[in-house]
């Protein structure tokens, strides 16, 4: 039987479960060099942004503010207090802040993401009408652009050691996975796309999939994470338009919905000023798939008692 690909919230929360499991693997050090998850979360950032009504200013601060809103309420109610409590952290202002946006780490190790959504969020107003009106075209040149700036970059003396030259590095290099992202989604490659619903289709898509993934580990692929990442999305994607595991499907688009705050919450294993509370739940486990299984349960858990008690009070 031919169809089209179906992508759509369903199967994005599939991806965002692939995701948060591959970082969580990955910071237990289970296949450390092979680390696309985050990746896969800047994938489906371009991709969702096609379906916004407006991609302007007004949009930008609505989605900057809903994830701002949930990483702080994890961050002062639960991050800040078991770092003071732990006596690993001193709180100041300037550092404070600095943490809120994802700037500084000592309070999340895995914060990065706050300061690349935001610019993701304002980079894509004009960036997304490149892509709409000058298609691959217009992705593959702004592609070009962002890495010649990050080449520009490299030249400064001692770059890595400002903060904020560090976030807009990281920022314009994570770049190009959501610009490909939008343009499959604006385009409609992926879903217009026809494939074979059968067991050999499915076997290539996982085989492709485990291509992407592997290819990661080369030394320098990681420099083309704008394609690897996008194959590796669009495999898993075909793979479940064919596969029917109800209980399955269902667990992990629960985790997918859980995802972010997931990201949030495990860094209290990792991050050296809350480790200390948090860590002895965890780490006595030496066999590390069972620890990222435990990881993976207690988080999860825990992001959906967390939204419901921000759904509570907010």
């Amino acid at each position: 039987m031919t169809e089209n690909i179906s992508f759509g919230p369903d199967k994005s929360q599939l991806l965002r479960a692939f995701a948060i499991i591959l970082i969580i693997a990955h910071h237990n050090h289970i296949l450390p060099e092979l680390a696309i998850g985050s990746r896969i979360f800047t994938f489906l950032v371009g991709y969702g942004y096609a379906f916004a009504k407006s991609k302007d200013v007004c949009h930008a601060i609505k989605r900057i503010w809903h994830l701002l809103s949930h990483f702080w309420f994890v961050l002062f109610g639960l991050f800040l207090p078991a770092a003071v409590l732990s006596h690993q952290y001193s709180p100041t202002l300037p550092n404070v802040l600095a943490n809120m946006f994802g700037l500084d780490g000592n309070l999340n190790n895995y914060s990065w993401y706050i300061y690349f959504y935001i610019f993701a969020m304002f980079i894509m107003i004009p960036c997304s009408r490149i892509i709409t009106r000058y298609r691959i075209w217009g992705c593959a040149a702004l592609i070009a652009v962002f890495y010649g700036i990050i080449f520009s970059i490299h030249l400064i003396p001692d770059w890595g050691d400002n903060p904020w030259l560090f976030a807009l590095h990281n920022c314009l290099y994570l770049s190009p996975v959501m610009f490909v992202g939008f343009y499959l989604s604006e385009h409609k490659v992926v879903i217009g796309t026809k494939i074979e619903k059968n067991m050999k289709t499915a076997v290539c898509a996982l085989g492709v999939m485990i291509l992407a993934y592997v290819c990661r580990a080369i030394p320098g692929f990681y420099h083309i994470d704008f394609v690897i990442a996008p194959v590796f999305s669009v495999a898993t994607v075909v793979l479940f338009n064919i596969i029917d595991f109800p209980r399955l499907t269902r667990t992990l688009i629960a985790i997918g919905k859980e995802s972010m705050n997931m990201w949030f919450l495990h860094a209290l294993f990792f991050t050296a000023t809350t480790a200390t509370v948090f860590g002895p739940l965890v780490m006595w486990i030496d066999i590390r798939l069972l620890r990222v299984l435990v990881m993976v349960v207690i988080t999860y858990f825990s992001a959906r008692l967390l939204s419901l008690l921000y759904n509570k009070l907010f």
